[in-house]
């Protein structure tokens, strides 16, 4: 070598070295190994610009389907290198997402590997390497120097007592002085701490690190392959004795083979009804709004007698025991899957309902079929999802600004949907209004985004308006699409006039279907967000109940603006400039 570079020759036995792979099977990914060769060894292309030596020692090199390409280096530097995890979590194919590393150098020629987002079963012997992290305002965190709550740190009052606060005054509340010196943890809490103490330590076999609460770590004396979670906040580090790559690599193939992990499904909540006993489910799945929406509260169950309890939105009369039982059910909201987590496919199933012989609601506005018809003309709309329909609708009472109220008659949609049984095939169901001018492949961009765990039961709140479920556009999953057609007609409950979006809301989350929030899905009139359709990230844009609105709102969408000035465009005949609608809608 000369000034710490390696040479030519060197560069030449490393790539054939790392071609020549233990494994069959790791032939079939030459992309996978020339990225990883790329990363090793440079993509230099003489003597004077090759890349900085890394390792004295041969370098095993963990990539998916291929342990021990040995790579040889000379001097020392990198001691881990981050390789490709076996599948992406949505369809299966390679992935570049954090994943798997391999570290067999230092902590006294032990090797280790780490599963960044899995954790792995523990058995065996197990000791926690730190204390758990202090709770606010009530533990001594002097020996901890770390807080289990967001935001809190770590204060110190005096040699004797210190605690976890979001802040610190010299004086507090009591006149009594702080010094307000922040206490730190004796060590990072991080996964390289933990991987790097398990790695030292000779007993340790398998360390689970958890990133919640700051942090905290496990040690085993047994290793396992069985992947029992899997989150962004976990890391597993398995270690073996110098040499042990081999076996890392069979409990590696263990691992990814139940890769992405497909979490189990939360469990539904059984409420009650007004008018039903809750003594044993203890919570009422009615709320009560305001006309606005501003401010809703849950009913509550109370004892009545010895026999009866029952879900009331005030208190109970004196004749009742009156004794609270349990409140609203919980409105439960999913995250984003973790890396290593299956989540739910983009495949859409898509329809409108059109009332065909219906006049329009108002003189100056297209009826349903003559937009219905405009979509069918140019491909549009729901015809640009996987799977569509056009179902046939029954009139309903007009309600103010030209809505309808119409929640029975989408309760007979919802049953031919199910008789149907297309929706079956897909991954979401998305009920769209004609009016509404709705991009299927921005959908799929914002389902990327959100990554719904695979198989979970979760319709999307659309917006920030009101009670966040405006149904120009409806989205759910299939699963969700599953429960809500088998236990639906329960929420059928006496008088239920209005609108089928705030009906069906409500019934989904009483009957137990989750949600995730977008609310930059839908721009709707409706929710006082009228503007020319140019919001690049909108789903949808409602409503447009002219054919000329509509096909300018689309143009704006795909070309910028108004006329047709690109392929995908649709021809007017004639451009007037966006203006605001002089209309007061509400608000």
């Amino acid at each position: 070598s000369r000034g710490g570079f390696g040479t030519r020759r060197q560069q030449q036995q490393a790539e054939s070295r790392f071609r020549h792979c233990t494994s069959e099977a790791a032939m079939a990914s030459e992309s996978r190994l020339e990225e990883a060769h790329l990363m090793l060894v440079g993509p230099s292309s003489s003597e004077e610009d090759l890349p900085p030596v890394q390792h004295k020692r041969a370098l095993k090199v963990l990539t998916f389907g291929c342990l021990a390409a040995f790579v040889g280096f000379a001097g020392a530097g990198l001691d881990r290198w981050q390789a490709m995890p076996a599948q992406s979590a949505r369809s299966g194919a390679a992935t570049n997402s954090q994943g798997l590393f391999l570290d067999e150098f230092g902590g006294g020629g032990r090797a280790c590997m780490d599963y960044s987002g899995v954790k792995l079963a523990e058995s065996g012997v197990t000791r926690v390497l730190w204390p758990a992290c202090s709770k606010k305002w009530s533990e001594d965190c002097s020996s901890t120097g770390c807080c289990a709550d967001v935001g809190m740190k770590c204060y110190q009052k005096n040699s004797d007592w210190s605690t976890c606060m979001a802040g610190c005054s010299s004086k507090d509340p009591q006149n009594e002085s702080w010094t307000c010196n922040i206490i730190e943890s004796p060590e990072p809490r991080t996964s390289k701490t933990c991987h790097d103490r398990c790695r030292a330590d000779s007993t340790c076999l398998l360390a689970i690190y958890n990133a919640d609460c700051s942090g905290s770590c496990s040690f085993s004396q047994e290793s396992q392959s069985e992947v029992v979670w899997a989150s962004n906040n976990f890391n597993s580090t398995i270690c073996g004795p110098e040499g042990s790559a081999s076996e890392l690599k069979v409990v590696a193939d263990k691992v990814t083979a139940q890769l992405p992990f497909k979490q189990p499904l939360l469990p539904i909540q059984s409420c009650s009804w007004g008018g039903e006993d809750c003594s044993q489910t203890k919570c009422c799945n009615e709320v009560l709004c305001d006309e606005k929406f501003t401010s809703c509260f849950a009913y509550s169950c109370y004892k009545k007698t010895e026999y009866f309890s029952g879900c009331r939105s005030d208190a109970p009369p004196p004749d009742w025991v009156g004794t609270w039982l349990g409140g609203g059910r919980e409105h439960r909201s999913i995250g984003p899957a973790g890396q290593q987590v299956a989540v739910q496919g983009t495949s859409l199933y898509c329809f409108s309902v059109i009332n065909w012989n219906t006049p329009a609601p108002k003189p100056f506005w297209d009826t349903e079929a003559q937009l219905a018809n405009n979509i069918k003309a140019h491909g549009v709309s729901i015809l640009q999802c996987d799977g569509n329909d056009f179902y046939d609708g029954v009139p309903t009472p007009t309600a103010a600004w030209g809505s309808f109220s119409n929640i029975d008659a989408f309760q007979q949609i919802w049953k031919i949907v199910q008789a149907k049984g297309v929706y079956k095939n897909f991954d979401w169901t998305v009920k769209v209004d004609a009016d509404a001018v709705f991009i299927p492949s921005r959908l799929k961009m914002h389902l990327d985004k959100l990554r719904t765990p695979r198989g979970a039961r979760v319709y999307l709140e659309n917006t920030n308006f009101q009670f966040k479920f405006m149904g120009a556009m409806e989205v759910l999953t299939r699963e969700a699409l599953e429960l809500f057609l088998e236990n639906g007609h329960t929420c059928i409950r006496g008088e239920h006039s209005g609108g089928e979006d705030f009906f069906m809301k409500g019934c989904m989350d009483a009957i137990g279907v989750d949600h995730q929030s977008d609310s930059d899905l839908l721009r709707d009139k409706y929710a006082a967000q009228d503007g020319p359709c140019t919001d690049g990230w909108a789903v949808a844009f409602h409503f447009h109940k002219k054919i000329s609105s509509w096909n300018w709102c689309y143009n704006e969408v795909v070309c910028g603006g108004r006329a047709k000035t690109c392929p995908a465009g649709i021809d007017v005949e004639f451009v007037m400039p966006w203006a605001p609608n002089p209309a007061v809608l509400p608000s």
